[in-house]
């Protein structure tokens, strides 16, 4: 049997040409034609498979990832690329085959190795977006504060007496709660407001408190994770923070007096080689 390309109207189609015996002829055009559909069926098999293996490696790659995102120290491990892979990677097999995913530990290690490289990637991008936040913000200081938190009911009934406190108040910071009012307070103050709202409705009262203001750009506020990187600071340092308020570009951290020149001292020099960097 001899094949040739068509030509005119049937271009990229084949035509056999007939041999002079019939039978000869059938047989050829049948194995053509088996051949043909042999391909096809190859093909269309191989597409399936391809198509399955990388659906299968997609779905363990975001399993991995959320795994990876619910442990935050084991996510800054791999940013910082100090983590054994292959030992990871076993201990997160386990867990993916308690969940019914069965997978391997070389297919579990390539995903946490391709997560690394995102995860520094956004952490390289976020740090700088927080460096320039940071060497733009100054510092100020409010001392002698007392931190009051009243039931909401009787908060909302004395509205209009509180306000008037607010208008001569040297410091006058409200926070709603669900069920109750905090109200940070220039400590000059402090025994009108507990007059004004009644002893026996007040929750909780922590005196002498100072409050570190952050004055930042606007750019804070489209910035992710500046406040977790300056309360990371303060934490890493010992420092217990007792309200965190945010203001528009202002930024508030309510701590102990006792605590509160160390606290300044961390943010300063914090602030300081975001500016050198």
């Amino acid at each position: 049997m001899k094949l040739r390309k068509a030509t005119g109207g049937f271009t990229g189609r084949w035509r056999i040409k007939q041999t002079k015996i019939p039978h000869l002829y059938v047989k050829s055009l049948m194995d053509f034609s088996i051949k043909r559909h042999k391909k096809l069926y190859i093909k269309k098999c191989y597409s399936f498979l391809v198509g399955k293996v990388a659906k299968e490696k997609t779905s363990v790659a975001r399993l991995v990832k959320g795994i990876i995102l619910s442990r935050p120290a084991v996510r800054e491990c791999l940013i910082m690329d100090i983590i054994n892979y292959s030992g990871l990677a076993r201990l997160l097999v386990e867990d993916l085959q308690k969940k019914g995913v069965k997978t391997s530990v070389g297919a579990v290690k390539m995903a946490l190795i391709r997560i690394g490289e995102e995860l520094k990637k956004e952490k390289s991008s976020f740090e700088e977006k927080i460096k320039g936040v940071a060497a733009k913000t100054v510092i100020e200081l409010q001392s002698d504060l007392t931190v009051i938190t009243a039931e909401k009911r009787s908060f909302l009934s004395k509205v209009n007496p509180l306000s008037k406190i607010m208008e001569t108040a040297r410091f006058f910071q409200l926070t709603q709660g669900v069920e109750t009012f905090t109200l940070v307070i220039s400590s000059e103050e402090k025994d009108r407001v507990i007059r004004t709202l009644g002893k026996e409705n007040i929750v909780d009262l922590i005196e002498q408190q100072t409050a570190i203001i952050l004055i930042s750009p606007e750019e804070i506020i489209e910035t992710p994770g500046f406040v977790a990187f300056v309360t990371s600071a303060l934490s890493s340092n010992g420092i217990n923070i007792t309200q965190v308020i945010s203001c528009h570009k202002d930024t508030i951290f309510v701590v102990d007096r006792k605590v509160a020149p160390k606290a300044y001292q961390v943010l300063e020099e914090l602030i300081l080689r975001m500016r050198e960097a």
